[in-house]
C-alpha cells in the first residue's frame, strides 16, 4: 500500500526539521512578449494583480512566458477557426475546421502551465497557496460573537455550578 501524500503546507525541510517555507518575490514583474494580443495582455495583468504571483521566482519566467504564449495563440486560432467552423473534406464532406484542434493544444498547454503556477482556486489550494482575503481585527470579531463591549447579563450563568467544599 502506498504511503500516504502529506497535507500541502506540513512538508519539512529533512536538514533541519522546520517546515518548508514558501518566500515571496519582490519586484517578480516583468513584460509579457512583442504581439501578444490585446485579450491575452487583460489576463497577464489580470495574473500579475493577483496574490498568487508573489510566489513567483525568477526562474518561474519559462512558464509564464510558455503560459501567455499558448493562450494567446489559443484566442487567436480559435477566433480565426470561428470565422469557418465548417470547412471542405478530402471527400467533399463538410468537417469541423482543423484550426480547432490546433486551438485546443494550445490551451491544453496553458492550463498545464497553469497548474504549475497556481492560477485557479483547485491549483492555488494544491499547491498550498491560501488567498486571506480578509482579516478582521480581534475587536470586530468580538463585537461580532458577543465579546468585548458588549453588556453581560448581570444574572449567574444557569451552566456554572459552584461546588461547596
Amino acid at each position: 500500500m502506498p504511503r500516504t501524500k502529506k497535507p500541502a503546507g506540513t512538508t519539512v525541510d529533512p536538514r533541519n526539521g522546520r517546515r518548508a517555507g514558501l518566500t515571496l518575490a519582490e519586484g517578480g514583474r516583468f513584460d509579457p512578449p512583442d504581439g501578444v494580443s490585446p485579450d491575452a495582455l487583460v489576463l497577464w495583468n489580470a495574473y500579475w494583480a493577483d496574490t498568487v504571483s508573489m510566489a513567483q521566482t525568477p526562474a518561474d519566467r519559462g512558464v509564464l512566458l510558455r503560459w501567455i504564449t499558448e493562450y494567446d495563440r489559443y484566442l487567436r486560432t480559435v477566433a480565426e477557426a470561428d470565422r469557418r467552423p465548417l470547412v471542405r473534406g478530402s471527400t467533399g464532406q463538410d468537417v469541423e475546421n482543423p484550426l480547432y484542434k490546433i486551438a485546443y493544444r494550445a490551451l491544453d498547454a496553458a492550463e498545464r502551465c497553469e497548474r504549475q503556477m497556481g492560477v485557479g482556486a483547485l491549483y492555488r489550494s494544491n499547491l498550498g497557496i491560501a488567498v486571506i482575503t480578509e482579516q478582521k481585527s480581534l475587536q470586530q470579531m468580538n463585537s461580532k460573537y458577543g465579546g468585548g463591549d458588549v453588556q453581560r447579563d448581570p444574572r449567574p450563568d444557569p451552566r456554572v455550578i459552584q461546588l461547596e467544599a
